[in-house]
């Protein structure tokens, strides 16, 4: 699925795709349950970005030094990852607008248009599963799985439990079909960081960042190490993370007393449209569901075709230059 870019300089037009998948990124990353990583992934990107942020290493500070900047820059693919992190910081503003508000008055609809990305995604795995790989597809269906068990913490919160929860926030954030802000929630920071952000709270935002740029510059290297050594058994994983990741984004769900769709305090458990439909006395949308699954299908299968068609001119392009 992983489309092959030439590192070096962009096209106009290029940083304007690599920017528009970071807007994607950036307003899936806001979303709990939702994942970056499984973004990069469906937009083919996922290998590029983390071999350049891996990029950042002791050579990357010796070229700084030398002052050979554009060296450095090449270094740790700047024209890619600048326009990307620019789409990804306008994603997550974009995404206080427009996502969240989409999440509060539409749940089912937003719900299954991810469910269609996700399942667009394993369609365009599907070639790397192996048989012999099995046990680690269920692997990582089972760690998420497992998350979803686990009750959100009620303990305070430190300087270091910022910097910890950044660092595990941003290391699930890299990989498909775990999400960095369910990861928070779970962790009980969630809203202290979303807090911190809108008030400024240098502190608290400062141990969290830490954290952040600590995490994702040591499992960036594993994730670059093991997709290197061990490519089957990784997208293995990766297919199960994807897989497992469906019941956090499953839309419909009742609280176990179930009294409204706006009880929110009662934890809830997954339950089909019927179901959900006559425990709350509300319409299921199950039609409509089903049509914004299609939707997210049929989105991701003709990006996907476009991405191709991009790259595959990118490098006719490149051909011709040399």
């Amino acid at each position: 699925m992983e489309h092959p870019s030439t590192q070096g300089g962009l096209s106009n037009v290029e940083r304007a795709v690599v920017f528009a998948k970071g807007v994607v990124m950036g307003m899936s990353d806001s979303v709990p349950g939702v994942s970056g990583g499984t973004i990069a992934l469906i937009a083919g990107i996922y290998e590029r970005l983390i071999r350049a942020i891996s990029a950042f290493d002791l050579t990357v500070f010796k070229l700084v030094r030398r002052r050979e900047l554009a060296h450095a820059w090449h270094h740790v693919d700047g024209p890619f990852l600048l326009p990307l992190a620019l789409g990804m910081f306008s994603g997550l503003l974009l995404s206080a607008n427009t996502v969240l508000y989409a999440l509060e008055y539409a749940p089912i609809l937003v719900g299954s248009f991810f469910i269609g990305l996700v399942l667009a995604a394993l369609f365009l795995l599907s070639g790397e599963f192996k048989l012999r790989y099995a046990l680690y597809f269920l692997l990582g269906a089972g760690v998420v799985a497992a998350l979803g068990w686990v009750q959100p913490s009620n303990d305070s919160v430190t300087g270091f439990g910022l910097f910890v929860a950044g660092a595990v926030a941003i290391s699930a954030m890299l990989l498909p079909g775990l999400s960095g802000a369910f990861i928070l929630i779970l962790l009980g920071v969630y809203e202290t960081i979303l807090t911190a952000l809108v008030t400024f709270d240098f502190g608290k935002i400062l141990f969290f960042s830490t954290g952040c740029l600590v995490g994702l510059m040591t499992f960036s290297r594993l994730l670059t190490w093991l997709l290197g050594r061990f490519h089957g058994q990784s997208y293995s994983v990766i297919g199960g993370l994807l897989l497992g990741s469906l019941p956090a984004i499953w839309p419909w769900r009742v609280p176990e007393a179930a009294v409204s769709a706006e009880d929110a305090t009662a934890t809830m458990r997954l339950v089909s449209p019927a179901d959900y439909a006559a425990s709350l006395g509300v319409d299921a949308h199950a039609l409509a569901a089903l049509l914004f699954v299609g939707l997210g299908l049929a989105v991701v299968l003709l990006l996907n075709r476009l991405f191709i068609s991009m790259n595959a001119a990118s490098a006719l392009k490149a051909s011709q230059n040399d």
